[in-house]
């Protein structure tokens, strides 16, 4: 059985192998890149962190907590977000994956609902169909491997530490989607 995905056509969905492949990296150069268009970013994580007493708390119950980031002076990747450019920034901490059926809407209820977004997430492309996902990894080794997620890529970016294997200028925004381009427009 096929199962169709909402369209997000405003969506960036950026997930990893792990830890430390480049996530933020790449979300928050994007958030520089475009930073004059009004983007949202949603950081998701499902792994539950202590959160300081003056937090603004969107939504929260057993296992789904959303915090609207105001906080520009952490080292938090919400914060970073925040320092790079985005309009708005929700960190979501989620220990259920189904929570975010209930994550998303509540987010979208909290702002305008066609921004721009950038969304760091596994999870979340059993969800919802993006207009790309950007999966990254690190450089392969000969005894790395793919995990299968079945979740749909569009792209397969490696960073290497410093710099990703694909043209951040082949991205745009048109006032209602982001494009990718097979090629960088040439100005």
């Amino acid at each position: 059985m096929i199962i169709m995905l909402p369209y997000h056509p405003n969506v960036l969905l950026i997930s990893g192998t792990g830890s430390n492949v480049g996530k933020t990296t790449l979300s928050c150069m994007l958030l520089e890149k475009f930073r004059h268009i009004g983007i949202v970013a949603v950081k998701i994580t499902p792994h539950w962190h202590p959160q300081p007493d003056n937090i603004h708390i969107i939504h929260q119950e057993n296992h789904l907590m959303i915090i609207r980031e105001t906080n520009r002076n952490t080292r938090k990747d919400s914060s970073r977000m925040l320092r790079s450019g985005a309009d708005r920034v929700y960190f979501v901490q989620n220990i259920i994956d189904d929570g975010l059926l209930k994550a998303f809407p509540i987010i979208l209820n909290d702002m305008d609902k066609t921004a721009p977004m950038i969304i760091e997430s596994a999870a979340m492309g059993k969800y919802i169909k993006p207009a790309c996902h950007f999966h990254i990894t690190r450089p392969l080794s000969a005894t790395h491997k793919l995990q299968n997620t079945n979740i749909p890529i569009d792209h397969l970016i490696s960073f290497n530490g410093s710099t990703f294997d694909f043209d951040l200028e082949r991205i745009s925004w048109n006032d209602e989607k982001w494009i990718i381009s097979l090629k960088p427009e040439k100005q």
